[in-house]
């Protein structure tokens, strides 16, 4: 990149895992120097939080007009952006606040054992996955047995090419098992694979 006195960032964290983000970010903070500054454009809070010194929250109506918020302090402008609304200029752009609630549950089952498994095949409220293995080419995932229930987000988080798709391939019965005899729990599911088609 040629030096400048400006770099701008336009949503630099898309399409790429925690890892990569946090390394991506490293490498913007690394940019800033006494005579340089640096404008990123950012969706991902976490990334926001980290790379910030002040944010500026934008709101209005896609494709009719945009606003500009005043810089604030990072705590002030990711709280500004979650309650949807501007104490300082009095304006709500957004009916609603988006909140993060933790549910409180007890997680003593996630990973079972298979002392656990005819006990919790009783309960039928959970669904167990069995442990199994998949290999595509060189690559191989060994997956732990364990369990899930209604009402619940199960969330998988890990660096790109490790088997988080290939996990909900094999559990929404698109990819088999290495071992085909390994019994896969029954359920209806829905998947909406992760594919980026161009639309032109």
């Amino acid at each position: 990149m040629q030096q400048a006195d400006i770099y701008m960032f336009d949503e630099p964290s898309s399409y790429l895992d925690v890892k990569q983000r946090l390394k991506a970010g490293r490498m913007i903070r690394s940019m800033l120097a006494p005579e340089t500054y640096v404008i990123c454009v950012e969706h991902d809070l976490s990334i926001l939080d980290y790379l910030s010194d002040f944010i500026c929250c934008l709101y209005g109506m896609p494709g009719a007009y945009g606003v500009v918020t005043m810089p604030m302090s990072v705590r002030q402008g990711i709280n500004v952006f979650l309650a949807g609304y501007v104490p300082s200029e009095n304006m709500r752009f957004r009916d609603e606040e988006l909140t993060f609630r933790v549910a409180e549950k007890d997680n003593e089952n996630a990973l079972i054992g298979d002392d656990q498994v005819e006990k919790a095949k009783e309960d039928k409220t959970v669904h167990v996955y069995p442990y199994m293995t998949k290999t595509l080419g060189p690559f191989k995932l060994t997956v732990q047995q364990g369990t899930f229930r209604p009402s619940e987000i199960v969330m998988m988080l890990g660096q790109n090419g490790t088997g988080k798709t290939t996990l909900i391939k094999l559990l929404a019965g698109i990819l088999a098992p290495d071992d085909e005899s390994v019994e896969m729990p029954k359920l209806t599911i829905s998947y909406k694979p992760q594919t980026i088609a161009p639309k032109f």
